[in-house]
This record gives C-alpha cells, structure tokens and sequence, in this order.
C-alpha cells in the first residue's frame, strides 16, 4: 500500500469566531474614554514639522479685471472661497458649542472674537441671552452675511473641556481648519458621560446636603426634600415631552411642594428647609450673578434681560411654593404651632443651627459630587473641583462663624476673590480650564448667601407665629438678597481676573468668570 507524503495532508482551517457587538456600558465609557481633542502640548510632540500658524492664505489672486482669469486662477479663487466658507463654518460651530456646554456668557464675545483673529476673519459678535448674532464682512465686495444661531445654555464641562483644547489648538496653529470641524464634530456626537436617569439621584444628592448645610433643616427635613427633588426631576423630564406642558411645569411642581411642606408643617417639619432646598438645583442664584458680570462688563442688554428674567422666575417659583400652602390651608383650616426648632432655625443667622458641624464632613462632599455629576464633570477633575470648593467654602464658614461683626459685602467678596484666584492659578500652572472647579464654588456660594428669613418672607404663607406679620412685609428681600450675593461674587471674581491676568492672555482664550 502507497504511503502517502507528508507535503499533500493538510489540516481543516479554522474558523475564525466572529466579533461580538457588544453594548457600551456608560460607566466603561466614563471612566477608560480617551479624550476626542488631543492636548496642545500632545499635539506638539507627535511628528510635525511645522506649524500651520506661519502658513498665510492667499487672499489675492494676480488677474485683474481687465485681464481674462486663467485656469490656474480659477483654481486659486475657488480654493480662496472653500477656505473662507470653512472658516465660518467652524466658527458658527464654535459659538453654538460654547453656549451649549456652558461657557461664561460675558466671555463668548471675547472668546469668538479672539478665534476669528486668529482665523483671519473678519466678524462682529453680538451674544444675547441664548441668542447669537454673527456678521461676516467682505471688504472686497462690500458685503455682510449674518447669522442667529439660537441655543439653551447647559452644562457639560467634558464637552466644554474638549471644546477648550481645540481652540488652544487653533490658537498656536496646531490644526488646520478642515481638522479642527472634524474635531468639533465629533465633540458634538460624543455620547453624554452620564445617563438622564441618575438626573432624580443627583437633585435629591443635592437637596439632601443642601438642607442640612445652608438651610438649617434637620435630617428629618432633608430626607423630605431629597423625595421631593426627586419628584421634581421626573416631572422636568416628563415635562420635556409635552410642548404646550413646558411654560407651567416649574409653579405645577412648586406648588406640589409648598402643598407637602405645609402638610408635614402638622408633625413639626420645618416648611422653608423642606420647601426651598427642594429645588435648590434650579435656584436663579447663578443667572443672577452671570447677570450682574455681564452688566459690569458693560453687555447692557444682555445683562438687564437676563436679570430681569432671574428676578421673575425667583418670583414665580415662590409663586408656586406660596399657592400650595394656602391650597392646603385651605383644605386644612387648623392652626398647628411652630415646633421651637423651626422658630429658632428661622431667627438663626448661624450656619446648621440644629445640627453638629461636625456633620459637614458628609455633606459637604456629598454636595460637591451631587453637582459634579450635574454639570457632567469627568471623575478625573473631581479631586480638583473637591478643592477649589472647599477652599471657597471653608473661608466663607470661617468668617461667618468665628469672626464677629463682619459686613456681608466682605462675606461675600472675599471667598468669591479665593476660589477665583485659585482657578486662575491653576489655569496658569497646570494649562488646562479652571472654569469647572470655580463653577462648582460658585454654587456653594450662591446658596449659602440667601437669607432663610428672606426666603420666608418671599414665600409669604402664614407660619402661626408672631414674627410671621414682620416676615411677611419682607416680600422682595429674597430677590434683593440674589442681588446683593451675585455683586459680591462678581467684584471678588473680577478682582482675582484683574490680580492674576492683568493685562489678559494672548493666545489662549480665558475660559473663566
């Protein structure tokens, strides 16, 4: 029998297993993302030998009128309009990523000037409260385009980070201009770092620390309105679904709240603590001092429709809350006394009156995460928003607890000049946007500024006790006490711009308050 050779057996292929499609989990994503915009110093390092910054377009051709235009001209001015276009387009890009992801509003301006400079475009900006007005001009052809680009300002400080480096890039010329409407493109399909259903967690987050650490409620309290944060959240995002729902959706659920505090009034709750940190996420304390900056920024027409707005909408969530309780004092006509506690919280100008400081230890990081994951901060910028907060919070604590008879424009000036000092030396020694860290400051200040005994009086609901006729007549202190904080921040956080950044930045856009 013939052997047969060793060169003719072979060996069945193997099949190769097929790639699985897997769903991405938004906690993987979160925590081993890559970011889409490189650094400018990344950028710089990979194999470049020039930068696009020396490289000026042609603007000219060399056939005039009177001469036919050859095909190489032809060329040159289609090239020439296709460069143009691409520049407007990446800087009307530019503008509705800044308004979306949260950008100072009294920087947009100043931002979208500076990039068309560096673009060489010739461009005026108008920016109204989420409304921005882009004129082109063409002093070749006499021409002016102009273009309103309408968009909700939110917050999303990874977008907002990777927004910041890509203009970094175009600054120093790191990026051409087809490049840099890539990068913007694929920042603005980039998928959201947290999923809409931990919105509920993270208001209650926020109302469960904010009761207990500005407001002075007890824990009892918070746990109330942490539920009713909840209930608030849902309502905000079912309310999105329904057009003609969206004007009524903030005084329907405000008076759901003032209806339940006022109920709970009966087994000793304290109505402002459980009514007022209820909605602390929404609070008009931040339009409130955006507004004020962009008055002194001398954006008057900007400044004074948002303020107007923020006083307004103060008005109508106190609206709200008020209808509620006298809806169930309607229902309900008995009397019930104010517990000690609640007659003692109200007439204490002292931080957590009924409870330990010790317990600032839990709820001051328990506020810093709740609005870490509200502004969609990545968990690697946490420990230095932790800071920079902290920071704020500590001297503001400190100079209302311990240091006696000092005025409240000091109060509130001088933590506002720390944190803003803070983030602006950050910026300058670790290169990268500080605005996130002294954002999330910002809303420990905010809070903590208002008065509880204005905020009763704004409320207007009857508290059975003798000083609820003189905290009645105190209607307008809650809007005048907005007002007086958002100064304060304002002058502490444009004193610390004027110490560290004197004479403003050259290249790289100031990203901050």
């Amino acid at each position: 029998m013939a052997s047969t050779p060793l060169a003719t057996l072979t060996t069945p292929a193997i099949p190769k297993r097929p790639k699985l499609n897997r769903p991405v989990s938004w906690l993987s994503t979160m925590s081993t993302g890559q970011d889409v915009v490189p650094r400018l110093e990344d950028q710089r390092k990979s194999n470049r030998t020039y930068s696009r910054r020396s490289s000026v377009d042609s603007m000219i051709t060399t056939a005039s009128q009177f001469e036919p235009i050859t095909l190489d001209d032809r060329i040159r001015i289609t090239f020439e309009i296709a460069n143009i276009l691409q520049k407007q387009d990446f800087l009307k890009k530019l503008a509705k990523a800044l308004m979306l992801y949260g950008c100072p509003a009294h920087r947009l301006e100043f931002v979208m000037r500076q990039a068309s400079t560096t673009l060489r475009v010739d461009a005026e900006y108008i920016y109204l409260p989420n409304v921005m007005l882009l004129s082109f001009f063409d002093a070749s052809t006499h021409t002016t385009e102009t273009h309103f680009i309408r968009q909700m300002q939110m917050f999303d400080m990874d977008k907002l980070t990777e927004v910041y480096r890509l203009e970094k890039l175009v600054a120093f010329g790191e990026v051409s201009v087809d490049e840099a409407l890539e990068l913007i493109d694929r920042v603005s399909v980039k998928p959201p770092i947290y999923p809409v259903w931990l919105n509920p967690f993270i208001y209650a987050i926020c109302s469960l620390s904010g009761c207990v650490m500005f407001f002075g409620g007890r824990w009892q309290d918070a746990g109330v309105s942490a539920a009713l944060a909840m209930i608030f959240a849902i309502y905000e995002v079912l309310s999105g679904r329904f057009q003609s729902f969206i004007p009524l959706w903030e005084i329907t659920v405000c008076i759901i709240i003032g209806l339940v505090a006022q109920a709970l009034m009966r087994y000793q709750f304290c109505f402002t603590p459980v009514a007022f940190s209820a909605f602390i996420v929404v609070l008009p304390g931040y339009g409130m001092a955006i507004a004020m900056q962009e008055l002194v920024s001398r954006q008057m027409v900007c400044g004074s429709v948002r303020l107007v707005y923020t006083i307004i909408y103060s008005f109508l969530l106190g609206y709200g809350v008020s209808m509620g309780s006298a809806l169930y004092t309607t229902i309900d006509s008995t009397r019930y006394p104010v517990s000690p506690q609640c007659a003692y919280d109200a007439s204490s100008t002292a931080p957590m009156p009924l409870e330990s400081a010790w317990y600032q230890f839990i709820t001051v990081p328990l506020f810093a995460l709740g609005y870490c994951l509200y502004v969609k901060a990545r968990p690697n910028r946490w420990p230095i928003m932790f800071f920079v907060a902290l920071l704020g919070y500590v001297v503001n604590y400190c100079m209302r607890r311990w240091i006696n008879n000092v005025p409240s424009q000091v109060i509130q000036v001088v933590p506002s000049f720390v944190i803003g000092v803070a983030g602006h030396l950050l910026t300058r020694f670790t290169r990268r946007m500080s605005f996130d860290a002294v954002l999330l400051a910002i809303f420990y200040l905010v809070p903590s500024s208002l008065g509880v005994k204005a905020a009763l009086g704004f409320f207007g609901h009857d508290t059975s006790s003798p000083a609820s006729d003189t905290i009645g007549m105190q209607g307008a202190d809650f809007a005048l006490a907005m007002i007086e904080s958002s100064i304060g921040i304002t002058v502490g956080l444009f004193l610390a711009t004027l110490i560290v950044y004197p004479r403003g930045t050259t290249h790289t856009p100031l990203m901050t308050f």
